[in-house]
């Protein structure tokens, strides 16, 4: 016992001003491998001895004679400054700055240049044992200990060096706040790799983080674009008893006895409040949907819905074409933000593209029609499948072909296609008070007139049952009963409007698969994670 507490003594004691700076504890940096390191910090653990992970407060307190100050914001302070017209080239203030270690370069036998990186912005830090104060030997072993990847704090002036570069030239030692125990590798390609370390792939390639900061961004725009217009934001059930509000599978689960699923939207909660007396509602959140993963569908993903009484479906299109133009000039977006986007009604253009006159919308009017036009038939066809694969063959591809990278509207879209709008008869074919929007063949807005008359909400969510019943189609909409007897409270003519936000956030940002978006990647990337 009594030689473990001398052991111990002597341990803290080599501790006593800051972290270990003697060859009895510290291996020598020259060799230090971050193995090696984790093994030292591991062993000096087991006794006892926490200098590696301190509390930010004791290091700030022990730097006492300087404030603490972000990069970002030390860089705006001087990067433009012109140190020549102080004293000695520099301004005569102690500043605290921490961060994150990118790259070490040794220059000469007492000095080190550290690049810190924090809130996704870079500084140079200067570590000399002149300023320090320090001898040569002490001063390398300390500083030598670094290793890229660290969290350290340091307390120095604003200066230039020599190449003119802004830096930080530390005056005391540098302290650590975090060790990084894993070497990391310098570049990072493999996919597989990527897609099941999302964490590392981050701190390899920093510009992977730029679509999620994009997708951030973007949600920021859109909220305060419907706060501006005196929205309400709300946050509603993600848990209930029947995942309605659109034509999905939902997931299933329990909760104690009760059978619960998760939303596959919020549409049907969002409407009760506009019931409610919330004339104008929306949220921002995440919906969840048992169905497939491909480059732009994940069954988690995240939308924006807003509905707003006694709104037309001209007005739901004016405030779309307002909220994209706006984000498309926020980011700089090489698309349409001057002129109107392009329009075009779902039965005429599809009858103008094909030169072929539809008919009736029963199933075998639409079977009849592929025939004439010479179209493979789907497997396990139903009226919705068929015309859902008419508007992306003829009508979706328009925004491809003769508007690529802009917004187009393909709108009155058939009834059957639309259980939850407003509908009406345009030459004796019901239709729905609805319009799509498309970039570049990717649905990205869906919104309609909703539909307000409950004996007719009735009638569509029967047609629903028995399409389902039919065609065995698993994705027809969850008919929602409680919802059709609140309508008779009364729900005002109301626009209701949806937008994908990832889908968004990948065509700003550039990038092809949903994945890259997701903090996490997809659902099969995070189940590795």
């Amino acid at each position: 016992m009594q030689r473990h507490t001398q052991l111990l003594n002597r341990c803290t004691n080599t501790l006593k001003s800051r972290l270990f700076t003697t060859s009895s504890l510290r291996l020598d940096s020259s060799d230090l491998t971050y193995e090696t390191r984790a093994k030292e910090i591991e062993s000096n653990s087991n006794l006892g001895i926490d200098t590696y992970y301190p509390r930010i407060s004791s290091i700030r307190q022990k730097n006492s004679n300087g404030p603490v100050i972000r990069i970002p914001i030390f860089r705006q302070k001087f990067d433009q400054t012109d140190f020549t017209s102080f004293a000695n080239n520099r301004i005569d203030k102690d500043f605290i700055i921490e961060g994150r270690i990118l790259s070490i370069r040794k220059a000469g036998k007492g000095m080190y240049f550290f690049d810190l990186e924090q809130d996704n912005t870079r500084l140079q830090v200067m570590a000399t044992n002149k300023l320090m104060e320090m001898d040569v030997d002490e001063f390398n072993q300390l500083h030598g200990w670094f290793k890229p990847g660290d969290y350290i704090s340091c307390i120095g002036y604003a200066s230039r060096t020599k190449t003119g570069e802004l830096t930080l030239k530390a005056n005391k030692s540098i302290e650590l706040l975090t060790p990084c125990l894993l070497k990391m590798p310098n570049k990072l390609i493999d996919k597989g790799i990527i897609n099941n370390n999302r964490v590392l792939n981050y701190l390899v390639n920093p510009d992977s983080k730029q679509p999620i900061i994009i997708k951030s961004k973007i949600i920021q725009c859109i909220r305060q674009f419907l706060l501006q217009r005196d929205f309400l934001e709300v946050q509603t059930p993600i848990l209930s008893n029947e995942g309605t509000g659109a034509n999905a599978t939902p997931f299933k689960t329990k909760f104690k006895d009760a059978d619960v699923q998760l939303r596959v939207a919020p549409e049907l909660w969002l409407k009760k409040l506009v019931i409610g007396g919330f004339d104008k509602v929306f949220e921002i959140g995440n919906n969840f949907r048992n169905e497939g993963i491909d480059q732009t569908h994940n069954p988690e993903f995240t939308s924006c819905e807003f509905y707003q009484a006694y709104t037309s479906l001209d007005e739901l299109m004016m405030m779309t074409e307002d909220l994209l133009k706006g984000i498309f000039k926020t980011f700089d977006v090489n698309s349409s933000t001057e002129a109107e986007f392009p329009k075009y009604e779902f039965l005429p253009t599809l009858e103008k593209v094909t030169g072929v006159p539809l008919g009736d919308l029963s199933f075998d009017g639409i079977l009849k029609y592929y025939r004439r036009l010479d179209l493979q038939i789907p497997q396990d066809p139903n009226p919705t499948s068929l015309l859902n694969n008419l508007s992306e063959i003829f009508l979706e591809s328009l925004s491809v072909s003769k508007h690529p990278n802009t917004p187009v509207f393909i709108y009155n879209q058939p009834e059957i296609l639309s259980p939850l709008a407003k509908s009406t008869n345009i030459n004796n074919i019901p239709v729905s008070s609805r319009f799509e929007l498309f970039i570049n063949g990717k649905e990205f807005v869906n919104a309609y007139e909703e539909e307000n008359d409950p004996q007719q909400q009735f009638t569509k969510f029967k047609q629903q049952q028995a399409n389902k019943v039919e065609f065995n189609d698993d994705e027809m909409l969850i008919p929602d009963w409680q919802y059709v007897q609140t309508m008779k409270l009364g729900l005002p003519p109301t626009g209701g409007w949806g937008i994908g936000i990832d889908r968004l956030a990948m065509f700003i940002s550039g990038v092809e698969r949903i994945d890259q978006v997701l903090p996490f990647g997809n659902l099969r990337d995070v189940l590795k994670q």
